[in-house]
This record gives C-alpha cells, sequence and structure tokens, in this order.
C-alpha cells in the first residue's frame, strides 16, 4: 500500500481510506479490531479490497501478512491482532533490513524481515541491520504517518528534534546504513538458508531429525532453546572476549552517528533502547 501510495504521489492516509481501512486512533485501536500494523493480518473485506485494487489474488494478498507464519514462526494474539513475543520469538513490532535490498527495490520492505529468526540477506550476503543508524531505534515499530507520501527507504520513526514536522519522521537514509559483509559459503548465510527452509516447509527431516520427521514449529522451538542456551553462557565470558566475539563473528563496527557517544553494544548487535522521548501533538492520522 506504501508503494501504490508513493506511485499515484498520494497521501497514505488517502489510500487506506479509499481502500475502506478504519482510521486509527492514538488510543484503543486493539478494542476497533485495528492490529498494531496492518501487515500482522487483515479481514476478508480489506484482503478482497486490497486484491482487486491492486489485480492479484486474495490467497496472495494474505500470504502477505504474517497471519501467514502464524503456528509456525510466530503465535498470533487470540484477537490475531498482535504477534506474541513470547512463543518461537516473535517479534511483537519492528523490522530488520538489508540496506542493499532496500535500495535495489525503491524502499519495499521484506515480509521475512519481521520474524524473529530472520537475520541476513542471502542475496547480498550481509547481516540485517536492525536499528536507525542515526536515531539508534528499531524501524517499523510504528504505523507511518498517514499525513504523507510514504518514502519507505526513510526511518519513519518520531524525529527526534521536535523542530521537525511529525508526519517526516526520523528521515534518515536507511540504504546508506552500514552492515557486515560475510563471504561466500559463510556458516551464517548457510543456518539463514537452512532456517528458511524450516519455516516454508511443512516438517523437516534432517539431521536427527532424519528418523523421526518433526513440524517446523517443534524445530524452531528446538533452535530457541539451544540459542538461549548459547546467549545465558555469554555473561561467563570476559568483557574483552564478548567484545572480540561480536566484533568477528556476529556484526560489523557499530552504526555509530556524529551526535551519538560511543554507547555498550549488546548481544543481539544493537544500541540500546534509548530514553523515550516526549512527542509533540498529532493529527488522527500516525
Amino acid at each position: 500500500m506504501e508503494a501504490t501510495a508513493r506511485r499515484m504521489d498520494t497521501a497514505l492516509g488517502d489510500v487506506l481510506l479509499h481502500f475502506g481501512f478504519p482510521v486509527r486512533h492514538r488510543a484503543g485501536n486493539q478494542f476497533r479490531g485495528i492490529p498494531a500494523d496492518w501487515t500482522i493480518v487483515l479481514d476478508e473485506q480489506q484482503t478482497n479490497a486490497v486484491a482487486h485494487a491492486t489485480g492479484t489474488s486474495p490467497e496472495t494478498i494474505a500470504a502477505l501478512t504474517l497471519a501467514h507464519y502464524d503456528g509456525r514462526t510466530l503465535h498470533l494474539s487470540a484477537g490475531g491482532r498482535a504477534v506474541s513475543r513470547h512463543v518461537l520469538w516473535g517479534r511483537g513490532g519492528g523490522s530488520g533490513f538489508c540496506p542493499e535490498c532496500l535500495l535495489a527495490t525503491g524502499g519495499r520492505w521484506q515480509l521475512s524481515w519481521r520474524l524473529g529468526f530472520s537475520f541476513a540477506c542471502t542475496r547480498h550476503r550481509r547481516l540485517l541491520a536492525d536499528r536507525c543508524p542515526h536515531c539508534g531505534r528499531v524501524p517499523r515499530q510504528r504505523p507511518r504517518s498517514g499525513r504523507s507520501v510514504p518514502r519507505s527507504e526513510l526511518c519513519g520513526n518520531p524525529p527526534t528534534r521536535l523542530t521537525r514536522p511529525f508526519s517526516a519522521g526520523c528521515g534518515t537514509d536507511l540504504t546508506r546504513a552500514s552492515t557486515l559483509l560475510l563471504p561466500p559459503g559463510h556458516p551464517v548465510l548457510t543456518a539463514q538458508v537452512r532456517v528458511m527452509e524450516i519455516i516454508d516447509g511443512a516438517t523437516a527431516a534432517f539431521g536427527p531429525y532424519r528418523t523421526s520427521p518433526q513440524p517446523a514449529s517443534a524445530v524452531l522451538a528446538d533452535i530457541r532453546a539451544l540459542g538461549i542456551r548459547v546467549l545465558s553462557d555469554l555473561p561467563a565470558l570476559c568483557y574483552e572476549n564478548r567484545s572480540r566475539l561480536t566484533s568477528q563473528k556476529l556484526t560489523s563496527a557499530p552504526m555509530r552517528s556524529p551526535r551519538t557517544p560511543d554507547r555498550p553494544w549488546n548481544v543481539r548487535g544493537s544500541w540500546p533502547r534509548p530514553e523515550p522521548r516526549t512527542r509533540p501533538s498529532r493529527s488522527p492520522w500516525p
């Protein structure tokens, strides 16, 4: 929908209204059947409206929402409007991203980047970035403003300076973010390919599961358990070893802004969440 609004040079809110989407309010959206993000789930009417406008099938549109992965790599809440963060490394909001993919596709965000098991781009052999290099916050944590023509390659987090218009967001070009380039055949890339094969398949029958194939959700739960065990053992390492492991094996140099002082780099390769900022008043459109 953002791409459609951009091609038509139209505010995103006008496109959503044309498709019959309800207006998002500042609070209480969950009681109106409005998900935190339209990429989580669409009801039948919304799915049919988008399919008709784009000339695609309703099944194709439904596969472009996180509901497509429900029960395999994430679990939606009882109402189906939110992703549980306590099951299978579900990501409650936000998205990782590959800067080169954003540049090549004109700002298209892949649905798989929102999965907790997505950590590398196998096409460009890069680790996914998960923070804006300027504001230090996770992109796509909140819906795009409906008052402006979307530029999806720019960070849409609320501006860090109150002098900027709220609808403009942070405005940093995410295609210029720095990520680690991995050599061909790197184990991280191999692991990402295998994990996506597990997610896309109904069962896994490799390695220890060869004699007793297991559903994707069970295999991902095993991977999650092993990952938690590894992460829980990291604090036993000295700080120097932990820093060396992060810099050599997991990620590249921190994406620092000239305005941002040095801060500790956490295990997932991201800046710690900054302190909340006061936001200016705005219209009903996010």
